[in-house]
């Protein structure tokens, strides 16, 4: 019995360490590949699709804030894309030609958009491409739902572009919806001479986030507004929380019963050594040191069985990163394991094991310090 408490408090640590890993892991490469497609601060209009006027004197001033790595103009307009065989929504990014290969993207095929070629160029997510047909060279319309005003009244803006290639985010939405033009360019069919959408804003490193975007706030003129990847990506990041405290929940009642076996194993020890406690007593043992015996007994099989769960979590971990060529389908961007150890989380797991183990004791432990020395010895 002592053998199977052991091995289900180790089965229901290891379990949950190795769990919380993996999805940890998980949660750290979808951050990866979001925060890889999409910037770290978006500065726009507090009033919803109004074009602001492209300061430069103000993206000057944003790019002396310390640990501000990039800070682009861009146009964001959705728009219909047509090709000869069909037509989709699609979301038209514009940026600076000259900003266009240092983008954290992939090149899958053809050359980053160039202001060179005949057409404006228009670059399109690779997962999009896919689905229209297109490769490099292709000669594709862009229809924007913005009206202008004609010769025949409004009239939708349809210019003439050219796929030059095809890139790779690492993020399947934006693959599968975006694509990227000049910002010239898109200001040309727009009709906004020196106006964009906003700004957009790379930072050092994920942590710097907030503090960059109090300083933006403070230097920002009326009418503005900052917001961080936290906000526009809210809803994401916080179901991947809430799947993992549930996930720790659950697996907790799961450590839980394994550890139910202590209680059964200790009470049992007290049914068959009643005999032997009442010596203990008639000797001068106190009931102090009687319920410290249980309760370290308890405490050295919770001791043994957090030993084995923290050596089966590392060989999950090894043979996962290290061993498993087991591969996930080609509909998920990551097609190994990822796995992220995490500390605070790690000890978290072993403080709520050991709470458990040690409410586990008292019980037994209180039961064999009360047994009555008289009858003990008389049976």
């Amino acid at each position: 019995m002592t053998l199977f408490a052991w091995l289900a408090i180790g089965v229901g640590v290891g379990a949950m360490s190795s769990l919380l890993s993996v999805m940890y892991g998980f949660e750290s490469s979808l951050k990866n590949k979001v925060l890889n497609a999409y910037p770290h601060i978006i500065i726009g209009s507090k009033e919803p699709a109004k074009n602001i006027h492209q300061d430069r004197s103000f993206e000057a001033t944003i790019r002396e804030i310390p640990k501000v790595k990039k800070v682009l103009p861009f146009i964001q307009n959705e728009m219909i894309l047509k090709t000869e065989r069909r037509s989709l929504g699609v979301v038209v990014w514009a940026i600076p030609e000259k900003e266009m290969g240092l983008l954290n993207f992939q090149l899958k095929e053809g050359e980053w958009p160039s202001r060179i070629s005949p057409f404006a160029p228009l670059m399109v997510g690779s997962e999009l491409g896919a689905r229209l047909g297109l490769m490099a060279g292709d000669q594709v319309r862009l229809v924007s739902p913005l009206e202008r005003t004609g010769a025949l009244g409004l009239v939708p803006q349809a210019t003439q572009f050219v796929v030059s290639g095809l890139f790779s985010s690492g993020h399947y939405d934006f693959d599968e919806q975006y694509g990227l033009a000049v910002l010239e360019d898109a200001q040309e069919m727009l009709g906004w001479e020196n106006q964009v959408t906003g700004w957009q804003v790379w930072v050092d490193s994920l942590e710097d986030t907030a503090s960059v975007l109090s300083e933006i706030q403070k230097k920002m003129p009326e009418g503005l507004e900052a917001k961080s990847w936290e906000t526009f990506n809210a809803a994401l990041f916080q179901s991947l929380k809430l799947e993992q405290y549930s996930m720790f929940l659950i697996l907790s009642f799961a450590i839980l019963i394994a550890v139910m076996n202590i209680v059964i194993t200790l009470t049992m020890n007290v049914s068959h050594k009643r005999k032997n406690i009442g010596i203990l007593r008639a000797l001068g043992a106190t009931q102090k040191q009687i319920r410290e015996v249980f309760l370290w007994q308890g405490g050295f099989m919770g001791g043994v069985g957090m030993t084995i769960g923290a050596l089966l979590t590392a060989l999950f971990v090894v043979y996962v990163k290290y061993f498993s060529f087991y591969q996930l389908p080609e509909i998920y961007y990551d097609r190994t394991i990822p796995i992220e150890l995490r500390p605070l989380s790690i000890g978290l797991i072993y403080g709520v094991a050991t709470l458990l183990i040690y409410l586990a004791t008292i019980y037994p432990a209180t039961q064999a310090a009360r047994l009555n020395t008289i009858e003990a010895i008389r049976e």
